[in-house]
C-alpha cells in the first residue's frame, strides 16, 4: 500500500453525490416551514425562526457539497450547463450561510431586520432548485423532468429528442473492438443469455416487456432506461443489475437462482464496451469475416461475371431484383439530390456502390448490420431531430424503412457499381478524405491453388487446434485465415508459436494479447509476409521488436495496448506502408510523439487513448462577411467575430435574415472544428460550416440554433478557406465570436 496525497482533493470530491442531497433536502424544508408561518402571517419571534435548527445544518452540508462538488469537476471543461450548475451550488452556498447568520443573530438579540431571514431563504431555495435541476439534466440527460410531464401528458408515439441525441451520441467503436465483441458473442454471451436470462425474457415469457434472444429489446435506446448504451458498459442497466451483491434484490438473475460467474460478468461488460455486436437475424450464409456464420458480406468476384450470366441465361440475383425495384428509387427520391453526381453533403455519395460503404468514421451502409447503419439511424430519427434524413420534406414511409432494412440485412446486395445518373457536374468530393486516417486499404484476396501447400495448412490448423488455440478460415471468399492465441492468456507460450508453421502463406490476422510469448517469437514473424491485422496488446513487446514488423507489407492494424513501447518505435511506424490503424494505449509514448506521428502519416490513425482537446487555431486570418449594418459599420464591423471578446460583435445589414463570415488563413492549416458564439442575441434558427477546395464550396456540419460557445467538431481537414453560412435567423443575425480549431 502506498499513500498519495495529490490524490486527496479527488477522493474529498467523490463525497459529492452523498452530500448534496443534505442541503436540498434540508433548505427545501425549511423554505416549507417559513412559507406556512408566513402565509399565517405569524413573525419570526425573539426566540428565533422556527426552521433555523433546519437551516444551520443545511448550511453547513451546502457548503460542504459546494466544496466537493468544485473539486469533483474537471477544470478544464468549458460546459456551460456544468458552469452553471457550480456557480448556482456556490450562491446556495452562501445565500444559505447568511440565512442561517441572521437567524443566529435573530436568536442573539441583535439589531437585524427580522423579515432579512425569510427574504435570504426564499431567495436560496429557487436558486438552490435551479442548480440541483441543471445537475440532474447533467446526469440523466436535458429534459429528463419535462420528458416525464411530457409521457403523461403528450404521450406519442415514436422516439423522444433525447432518445434520438442519445443514439447520435454513441461513442465510434474501432474494428479490432467489433471483432473482439463479435468473438465473445459467439464464445460466451450467446450462451450466457440462453442459460441464464432467455427464460425469463425470451419469446416464451417477456418479463418488463424486455426479450434478450434477439437484439431489438436490448439495444433499443428509446427505452426510459436503456438495457445497454454500446460503447458504455458503466451506464448500461445490464451490466450494473449483473454486476450488483448476491445478496442485493434487484441482481441478475434474480436471487433464487445462481448469479453470473466473474468471467462472464466481465464478458459482457467487454462486450458492451465493443459496441455490443450482434450478427444480422435472417437466412444465414456463408461463413463472415471473422469466421462465423452469418450473411456473406463479400461477394465473390469469379461468379458474378455479368457477361457469362448472360450468355448462360442466369436469372438475376433475387437481392439485385430488389436492389433495382425498392432500393434505388428510394435513394433517388429521397437522396440524391443532396448525396448525388450532382451535389455531395459532408463528401457523401449515395448513388455510387464504393462511396455509400466505405469506411466512415459512422459508416452509412454496414451489410448485415443494421445497427451500425448510419443511413437507417438517421432516417428513423424523429421529426424535429436536426440530424434527421431527408432534412426537409415527409420523411421516408415505414414501407421504404422496412425494405432499407430487409435490404442492408441480406447483406446490402448493390450490383450496379456505376453511378444511377451520368452528368457533367463537377463533383465537390473533399480531397482530404483520401487520407481519412484509419482507412483500410483494398488488399488482394489470397488463393492458394497448390494441393500441396493447402495440405500443409490444414494440418497447421490441426495442430494449433489441438493445443486449444484458435485457428480458421477469416472467411469463404479466400485462403485468409486467422489464429487466436488470447483465449489462452498466459498458458500460450512461445513454443506454442511453432504452431504457425505452415500457414505462412495464408494467415492475415494474428491476435497474441495477453499472452506469455516473448520478443523471440515476435522477431520470427517476418516469415508471415500476408499478415494484415496484428494484436500484440498486453505483451512483451519492446521498441527493438517493432523493428521486425517493417518488412511487413501488408501490416494494416497494430494494437501495442498496454506494452513497454516508447516514443523511439514510431519512427519505425512511420516507415510502414501499408499501416493504418495504430493503437498506443497503456504505453510510454507520449501525447506529443504521437500527434507528431499523426501529422507525418495523415493515413494513419494514432489511437493512444488520449483525445485531443481542439484549442483555438493560432494563425493570422482576413475576416470577411456578407455585409455590415449600414451607419454602424465601427460598432459592428466584422473584426469583432475574430478578437477575443464576447463584448464586441458583428451583425448583418437590419432587414437581412441570412448572411455569411468568411476566414481566409496566409497557407493551410488543419482543422478539426470551430466554436461559435452569438453573444447576447439568440437569433440564428439555421446555419452551415463549409470549406473550399478546388470544385467548389463542400458543407462540413450544419446544425439551428448557435447560443452561447457551441462547439462543432467535424473530419480533420488541411484547408485555407472556411465560411459559416448563415441561412435563417429570426432577426439581423449577430456573431460575437468565430474560431477555427485545431488538434
Amino acid at each position: 500500500m502506498s499513500f498519495d496525497p495529490t490524490a486527496i482533493p479527488d477522493l474529498i470530491g467523490r463525497f459529492h453525490p452523498l452530500l448534496l442531497h443534505f442541503p436540498i433536502g434540508l433548505l427545501l424544508w425549511a423554505g416549507i416551514v417559513e412559507s406556512i408561518e408566513a402565509i399565517r402571517r405569524q413573525p419570526i419571534s425573539s426566540a428565533g425562526p422556527v426552521s433555523l435548527p433546519i437551516v444551520i445544518p443545511g448550511a453547513c452540508f451546502a457548503v460542504l457539497a459546494c466544496i466537493s462538488g468544485w473539486l469533483l469537476a474537471d477544470p478544464e471543461d468549458l460546459d456551460s450547463a456544468l458552469a452553471w450548475h457550480r456557480w448556482l451550488g456556490v450562491a446556495t452556498a452562501v445565500l444559505a450561510l447568511v440565512t442561517a447568520v441572521v437567524g443566529i443573530a435573530i436568536v442573539k438579540g441583535r439589531s437585524v431586520p427580522r423579515n432579512s431571514y425569510r427574504l435570504a431563504l426564499f431567495v436560496c431555495v429557487p436558486i438552490l432548485a435551479g442548480g440541483g435541476h441543471i445537475g440532474g439534466e447533467m446526469k440523466w440527460g436535458d429534459g429528463f423532468v419535462e420528458k416525464g410531464f411530457a409521457d403523461v401528458f403528450f404521450s406519442k408515439d415514436g422516439i423522444s429528442d433525447e432518445d434520438s441525441g442519445r443514439q447520435l451520441a454513441q461513442a465510434s467503436i474501432d474494428a479490432p473492438q467489433e471483432e473482439q465483441g463479435l468473438r465473445l458473442y459467439h464464445e460466451l454471451i450467446r450462451e450466457t443469455l440462453d442459460e441464464n436470462c432467455v427464460k425469463c425474457h425470451g419469446p416464451e415469457k417477456t418479463k418488463g416487456k424486455l426479450r434478450l434472444d434477439i437484439p431489438d429489446d436490448l439495444k433499443d435506446l428509446s427505452r426510459e432506461t436503456p438495457v445497454i448504451i454500446p460503447g458504455d458498459p458503466d451506464q448500461s442497466l445490464l451490466v450494473e443489475l449483473i454486476m450488483l451483491p448476491d445478496d442485493d434484490e434487484d441482481r441478475m438473475p434474480p436471487l433464487e437462482e445462481p448469479g453470473l460467474s466473474k468471467v462472464q460478468q466481465r464478458g459482457i461488460a467487454e462486450w458492451v464496451r465493443a459496441g455490443a455486436p450482434w450478427p444480422a437475424e435472417g437466412p444465414k450464409g456463408s461463413v463472415g469475416p471473422l469466421g462465423v456464420e452469418g450473411p456473406d458480406l463479400l461477394p465473390d468476384d469469379h461468379e458474378s461475371d455479368d457477361e457469362e450470366q448472360e450468355k448462360e441465361g442466369d436469372e438475376p440475383h433475387p437481392s439485385e431484383v430488389i436492389f433495382r425495384e425498392s432500393v434505388q428509387p428510394i435513394l433517388e427520391a429521397s437522396c440524391y439530390e443532396c448525396h448525388g453526381p450532382e451535389k455531395q453533403k459532408s463528401g457523401l455519395r449515395l448513388d455510387l456502390r464504393e462511396a455509400a460503404m466505405e469506411d466512415r468514421e459512422f459508416p452509412t451502409i454496414v451489410a448485415g448490420n443494421v445497427e451500425e447503419s448510419e443511413l437507417i439511424l438517421r432516417i428513423t430519427l424523429s421529426d424535429v431531430d436536426e440530424d434527421r434524413m431527408p432534412p426537409e420534406g415527409d420523411r421516408l414511409s415505414d414501407q421504404d424503412v422496412a425494405a432499407l432494412k430487409s435490404w442492408i440485412e441480406s447483406g446490402a446486395l448493390w450490383p450496379d457499381p456505376e453511378p444511377a445518373a451520368e452528368t457533367d457536374a463537377v463533383v465537390q468530393t473533399p480531397t482530404q478524405r483520401e487520407l481519412t486516417p484509419g482507412k483500410l486499404p483494398d488488399l488482394p484476396r489470397i488463393i492458394v491453388s497448390d494441393d500441396a501447400v493447402r495440405t500443409t495448412i490444414n494440418k497447421a490448423v490441426e495442430v494449433l487446434r489441438g493445443i486449444g488455440v484458435r485457428a480458421a478460415p477469416v472467411s469463404q471468399v479466400d485462403e485468409a485465415h486467422e489464429v487466436v492465441f488470447r483465449l489462452l492468456r498466459k498458458n500460450a507460450t512461445d513454443e506454442m508459436m511453432g504452431g504457425l508453421k505452415g500457414l505462412e502463406p495464408v494467415l492475415t490476422r494474428l491476435d497474441l494479447a495477453g499472452t506469455s510469448v516473448t520478443g523471440a517469437s515476435i522477431r520470427g514473424l517476418w516469415r508471415f509476409g500476408k499478415l494484415r491485422v496484428l494484436n500484440l496488446s498486453e505483451t512483451t513487446v519492446v521498441d527493438d521488436d517493432i523493428a521486425t514488423l517493417v518488412g511487413l507489407a501488408d501490416l494494416t492494424v497494430l494494437n501495442l495496448f498496454g506494452t513497454a513501447v516508447t516514443d523511439d518505435c514510431l519512427v519505425l511506424l512511420e516507415r510502414m506502408p501499408a499501416l493504418r490503424r495504430v493503437y498506443l494505449w497503456r504505453t510510454a509514448v507520449t501525447t506529443d510523439a504521437a500527434r507528431r506521428l499523426a501529422k507525418a502519416r495523415p493515413d494513419l490513425l494514432v489511437d493512444n487513448g488520449v483525445a485531443p482537446t481542439p484549442v483555438p487555431l493560432k494563425a493570422p486570418v482576413k475576416v470577411e462577411s456578407s455585409g455590415i449594418w449600414p451607419g454602424r459599420e465601427e460598432e459592428l464591423a466584422v473584426d469583432h467575430v475574430h478578437d477575443g471578446s464576447l463584448q464586441t460583435i458583428w451583425a448583418g445589414p437590419e432587414e437581412a435574415r441570412t448572411g455569411w463570415v468568411q476566414f481566409t488563413l496566409e497557407k493551410p492549416h488543419r482543422v478539426v472544428g470551430v466554436r461559435l458564439d452569438e453573444g447576447p442575441y439568440s437569433r440564428i434558427r439555421k446555419f452551415s460550416l463549409e470549406v473550399q477546395e478546388d470544385a467548389g464550396w463542400v458543407e462540413l456540419a450544419s446544425g439551428t440554433t448557435i447560443g452561447s460557445m457551441k462547439r462543432v467538431l467535424f473530419d480533420p481537414l488541411d484547408a485555407q478557406i472556411f465560411r459559416l453560412k448563415i441561412l435563417e435567423a429570426i432577426e439581423t443575425p449577430t456573431i460575437a465570436e468565430f474560431d477555427l480549431l485545431t488538434d
